[in-house]
């Protein structure tokens, strides 16, 4: 199994297609305390959601250790994305340095629908 130490800045990961079931939707929603019945009523994904769910695939690529703690992120979206749409993610490693010994991984990633035009683009970091 692979370790974040032995992944390197400018590493590709690979790409992931996935689609939020209303459920999936449902359930985040209950977990963050969102009750605002837009989002249920016009199955609007929360595009925080979108990203949660994008870089979960990758963070377990990494193999992140026990304690990891995800201190930063930044994002843009350009429309709403609705549950059941496809979106294609893709992320590139920008960041992966210790200091003070504390790794800092720091992840680009962005999303588009099946036409291929960008939804989501934004930034993670992990510590």
């Amino acid at each position: 199994m692979s370790h974040i130490a032995d992944f390197h800045v400018g590493y590709e990961f690979a790409s992931i297609r996935f689609q939020l079931q209303p459920q999936e939707v449902a359930l985040y929603l209950q977990a963050v305390g969102e009750s605002n019945d837009l989002f249920q009523q016009q199955r609007f994904v929360p595009p925080t959601a979108l990203a949660a769910y994008a870089l979960r695939g990758i963070l377990h690529e990494i193999n992140l250790p026990p304690g990891a703690l995800h201190s930063a992120q930044e994002m843009s979206v350009s429309r709403p994305v609705t549950s059941n749409e496809a979106i294609i993610f893709r992320a590139k490693l920008t960041r992966n340095a210790v200091r003070r010994g504390w790794r800092f991984v720091s992840i680009d990633f962005s999303g588009a629908d099946e036409e291929e035009k960008q939804i989501i683009q934004g930034k993670s970091t992990v510590v």
